[in-house]
């Protein structure tokens, strides 16, 4: 009975909550909290789940954090991200770690790993403009309760544009190489491009609007506001279609001390509560 159970929970997790493996559930805080909308601001480590070009605006940082994903105990996500400038004009290079884990009645049913590995450097730089290209190695692991487990390979590409530095253009491609998974029944692995602008009227302001389109699926759009509203605490909001929904988050910065949050809502399952921590060096 145990075993059936675990089968039906699995089956439900398919068809209610993941569209596919592997799937992009909103690694980051801050991207969630501007609902999305993150391709062009990728300016901290979190920068190597979405357009590894911008981890050359970043600090070194860490962060790590935890969500259950639309309240459900049995989805559990959780992140980690590390980033560091490289000496001279080598660039800087950022560590990920996203996992995915479905539980039920104490059994793993599925764990998703995704271990990320990414490099930033600068084409172009002068007095007006930027341009920085960047690139991340993923390395995919499945595990499935009864159907044993795989790994799979994955290359992203970025590119990030700055202009009179208000204006940032963003541009990423996932999973360029069209990477598959499974041994009989290969799967492919979502393939997702996205481009996006951020615009910085003010001083400690980001507005945001992205276009995201996953192969085989409609278009996203994505839109969010980020606003320094004291050195210590920021406030954004964001929205989306495909699913339609609305997002917030906050992060307070103490001493380098980087504590975040974010609320993501659905248009038919329940809310997601994202937490975070992270420190900048």
């Amino acid at each position: 009975m145990k075993c059936i159970l675990s089968l039906l929970i699995l089956c439900f997790i398919f068809s209610a909550t993941l569209n596919a493996v592997f799937d992009d559930y909103e690694p980051s805080v801050r991207a969630r909290g501007m609902g999305g909308a993150f391709y062009s601001v990728s300016d901290d480590a979190n920068g190597v789940f979405y357009n590894p070009a911008g981890l050359i605006k970043s600090k070194e940082h860490v962060s790590v954090s935890y969500a259950r994903l639309f309240s459900n105990d049995f989805q559990i996500l959780k992140t980690a991200a590390f980033t560091m400038p490289l000496p001279g004009k080598a660039g800087a290079v950022g560590i990920g770690i996203q996992a995915l884990d479905v539980e039920y009645l104490d059994v793993n049913l599925m764990s998703e790993q995704i271990y990320s590995l990414s490099h930033s450097f600068t084409l172009m730089k002068d007095v007006h403009s930027e341009f920085h290209l960047g690139y991340t190695a993923n390395i995919y692991h499945l595990t499935m309760e009864r159907f044993g487990n795989e790994t799979s390979f994955g290359v992203d590409l970025g590119a990030l544009v700055i202009l009179h530095h208000r204006t940032r253009l963003g541009f990423a491609v996932s999973n360029l190489n069209n990477p598959k998974i499974g041994e009989n029944n290969r799967h492919e692995l979502p393939q997702r491009l996205a481009m996006g602008i951020t615009y910085n009227p003010y001083y400690g302001v980001n507005t945001s609007i992205e276009l995201k389109k996953p192969f085989g699926e409609a278009t996203q759009i994505h839109g969010g506001i980020e606003v320094e509203v004291h050195p210590m605490l920021d406030l954004r909001v964001g929205l989306r279609n495909h699913p339609a929904s609305f997002s917030c988050g906050a992060t307070f910065n103490v001493r380098n001390i980087i504590i975040e949050y974010a609320l993501g809502t659905h248009s038919v399952l329940n809310n997601t509560h994202h937490f975070g921590i992270g420190y900048g060096f």
